[in-house]
């Protein structure tokens, strides 16, 4: 396969970061740093190039496939749209022109509400003990600042935004708005009213896309739109793959939604060398006898794994038989962890036995939670015509690897799409569309906690069905 990369007498980046650039991943261990003497490649992997250049590529090497705003080009010009993508680890912002649909920045920061707990239910548990406006002020403050920035960045006055989209879960949203959250703590969750209308705040108006139901957020609502899951009409499924599990199954007319507690494996959090995914982050593994060769983020040096890699690494070991299909190691496996490799303070990363079963709960969560949905539909997984993945993690996926250790069940691997941040490419379509009018469907959400379904179903998935041979 022959790639074309774009380059010109400005350019300071070595072909794999470019390639990266343009969505292609390339197992590189070293950076650039020529230690295999540039002959990894039919190219030398540190050369700069300052003109256009034609290289070649294994056939093994395909496109990162998906739509990611992150992933659009800067033009320079004046923004009058600010999209806000409120997580619970981390914040997104873009500023866009909603006339022309020119992205002009992007940023992202960590959720200063940390402080006051790591996940969801302690941020709840705080804003019950009397912290709720100290919560909200946080997150407040946190988001006039980072625009302010942005705005400054961009050469403008915040005054210049006329509209701001938000969305986010369920609670990071009533903290936001300082709505009571003492409803989201315990069953039946009689949330407050999502209402789709805007409102004014300081010359701007404010679009907060509403929630389904307490586990089902915003940010899903906005996923729903950018992968046009309100317009289509074929079976489709939307996951977002992180410590909730949100998925929504679209079949005809009806709706079904379902959160399942994948735990924090898949971001990186939970696991001994465990990051998000960030630049440096171990997105893809490929082992010769337990040799590592490593694929990371932006070809940056190795931090940490994120969620892809780690599923990458499992379906690696369970590919050259150093696991079983029920995830026991056998005797070739060190006891110590496997060594990726070694942080730029020559720290080393080790990747467990206890790192793989905490992976191993997370992806029998996501399955199951998929077989309970299309039981509520009553059709088979191999019925669901697209699976679309949002989020960072389900952007550097590898379906084959999944495929192999059975995530999405017994959905073929070519129906599934790794779509980036389907939450702010929500928020742009809606902000290029005219801010239209945001109408729910009827949503039947299936509780997953005490559904004989998904507990028979998680521990079937608990082991693998291996590789396709």
């Amino acid at each position: 396969m022959t790639v074309t990369v774009e380059a010109d007498e400005k350019n300071t980046k070595t072909i794999p970061s470019l390639l990266q650039q343009m969505g292609y991943s390339l197992p590189c261990n070293c950076r650039g740093s020529r230690r295999c003497n540039g002959k990894q490649y039919a190219f030398d992997c540190c050369m700069v190039p300052k003109e256009p250049i034609t290289v070649t590529l294994p056939d093994t090497i395909s496109s990162l496939r998906g739509i990611s705003l992150e992933q659009m080009p800067s033009v320079p010009g004046t923004a009058d749209t600010l999209l806000a993508d409120i997580g619970t680890t981390t914040i997104a912002l873009a500023l866009i022109d909603c006339i022309s649909g020119d992205l002009r920045r992007t940023a992202v920061f960590g959720n200063p509400q940390k402080s006051y707990g790591a996940d969801v239910i302690s941020r709840i548990q705080s804003s019950i003990q009397g912290k709720s406006g100290a919560l909200q002020q946080a997150l407040i403050s946190a988001l006039r600042t980072e625009a302010e920035k942005l705005c400054r960045q961009n050469g403008q006055e915040t005054g210049d935004i006329r509209h701001c989209l938000i969305a986010g879960n369920t609670a990071m949203i009533h903290l936001l708005m300082g709505y009571n959250c003492r409803p989201l703590a315990a069953s039946p969750f009689k949330i407050q009213e999502a209402s789709p209308l805007p409102f004014v705040y300081r010359g701007c108006q404010i679009h907060i896309l509403p929630w389904i139901s307490a586990f089902i957020g915003g940010d899903i609502t906005s996923g729903l739109f950018a992968c046009s899951m309100d317009t289509g009409k074929e079976t489709s499924l939307l996951i977002d793959l992180g410590t909730n599990g949100e998925m929504v199954l679209r079949h005809g007319s009806t709706w079904y939604a379902a959160a399942t507690a994948a735990g924090p494996a898949f971001e990186g959090n939970g696991i001994s060398c465990g990051c998000p995914a960030v630049p440096g982050a171990v997105s893809h593994v490929k082992l010769k006898k337990l040799r590592p060769a490593l694929t990371t983020i932006d070809n940056k040096l190795p931090v940490g794994i994120c969620g892809s890699g780690a599923v990458s690494l499992c379906a690696e070991l369970l590919r050259h038989g150093y696991m079983n299909s029920d995830g026991i190691l056998n005797e070739h496996f060190p006891s110590s962890g496997i060594l990726l490799g070694r942080r730029t303070d020559g720290s080393p990363l080790t990747f467990t036995a206890e790192d793989l079963r905490a992976l191993q709960l997370s992806i029998a969560a996501i399955a199951a939670g998929i077989d309970t949905l299309t039981e509520q539909a009553h059709i088979s997984p191999q019925e669901i015509s697209n699976v679309y993945l949002g989020g960072g993690f389900g952007f550097y996926l590898d379906p084959a690897d999944c495929q192999t250790l059975g995530m999405f069940s017994a959905i073929p691997r070519e129906r599934i799409s790794p779509m980036g941040n389907t939450c702010l490419k929500g928020l742009y379509l809606l902000a290029t569309s005219g801010f239209p009018e945001i109408k729910l469907p009827p949503v039947q959400t299936v509780n997953l906690a005490d559904n004989t379904t998904f507990q028979k179903q998680f521990v079937a998935h608990m082991s693998y069905p291996g590789p396709d041979l």
